[in-house]
């Protein structure tokens, strides 16, 4: 017998041992019980005997039970005596200790027999449904890929929550950015207005100039990144050679901007397959798209999104800033991915 068969042996004998222990125990106290009591009205050796027969039937009526339950068969008869000697073990272990000792004792002695016949009950079930070891595997098996699968599928889905989460945060601080911003130029057009009107003054100028470009913003930082701040730019106060305003363009000529091809753009929606898109009227997605593609790449260099923008409104064009943002970045991003 090797180690494994001897594993199986033991954990039979302990899964059997403590219903074996309570019945045996019963059936030991039921027989004392039973012999003490008719010996006073017969020979004890005689009230022994009719206690042990008693016992030996309803040992044989659990066993019969016991067979039938295993191969799950019908047992009404041995299962109606077992009942039967089990009601009459429990009275007359209480009527022996009523007798012997006190009611709390009777009663201990009284609930032997029936912690027997539960946990011979339960012994038997389990092993009536018992699974060969393969199956007890693919069970095994199914319930690990089942876990694996629901853990990966929290986990997912909490990404995905933190995603959606920090867009949400990162459209509220935009949200609220912008309008701070809009508090501080209406402060300021108030200051400016009561300031002039308190303070009138003369030679004021138009304009106030822009502040950098994007393509003087990419210069300086291309400056910083490259060879690090040169000896003539301050690090707190770069100095750029040249911030001059960028001028809108106009829808068919700006200054310092090659005048817009109109044909251009319906060849581009042509090849789009989008209707031409139209000044002044609501553009589809697919339309704001093209425009924005058109515009991009109506001078040399491409336009920067500011340009481009500027450039939208002077053409005629109307959407919302932030829905022509959103289009410009996807085309970019779309170039980008061009090999």
């Amino acid at each position: 017998m090797n180690w494994k068969e001897v594993q199986t042996v033991l954990r039979r004998l302990a899964h059997w041992s403590l219903p074996a222990g309570l019945t045996g125990l019963s059936l030991g106290w039921t027989v004392y019980a039973v012999g003490e009591i008719l010996a006073h009205q017969a020979p004890a050796p005689l009230a022994y005997t009719v206690a042990g027969i008693y016992d030996a039937v309803w040992l044989y009526a659990l066993a019969m039970e016991t067979a039938h339950r295993r191969q799950g068969s019908n047992a009404t008869l041995p299962t109606a005596l077992g009942w039967l000697f089990l009601v009459t073990s429990v009275g007359v272990l209480f009527t022996h200790g009523l007798l012997s000792a006190t009611a709390v004792v009777a009663a201990i002695g009284a609930v032997v027999p029936a912690a027997a016949k539960a946990t011979l009950i339960m012994a038997v079930e389990r092993e009536a449904t018992r699974i060969s070891p393969a199956a007890q595997a693919q069970i095994d098996a199914v319930r690990s890929a089942t876990r694996d699968q629901v853990a990966i599928g929290r986990v997912v889905t909490r990404a995905k929550t933190d995603r959606q989460t920090t867009a949400a945060v990162l459209e509220r601080e935009e949200h609220r950015a912008r309008g701070k911003a809009q508090k501080v130029r209406h402060e300021a057009a108030e200051k400016l207005t009561k300031l002039t009107a308190d303070h009138p003054a003369a030679d004021v100028p138009d304009a106030v100039p822009a502040l950098f470009s994007d393509e003087d913003l990419a210069r300086v930082l291309g400056q910083w990144s490259n060879g690090g701040v040169s000896p003539g730019v301050s690090p707190v106060s770069p100095q750029v050679s040249h911030v001059s305003p960028t001028p809108e363009l106009p829808p068919s000529q700006g200054e310092g901007h090659t005048p817009l091809d109109w044909s251009a753009l319906v060849q581009v929606a042509a090849v789009a397959g989008v209707d031409t898109p139209e000044p002044g009227e609501p553009l589809s997605e697919e339309q704001l798209t093209v425009v924005l593609r058109w515009l991009r790449h109506s001078d040399n260099p491409p336009l920067s999104y500011r340009k481009a923008l500027a450039a939208y409104r002077a053409a005629g064009f109307v959407a919302k800033e932030e829905r022509v943002r959103k289009a410009y970045a996807a085309l970019i991003d779309a170039e980008d991915a061009q090999p």
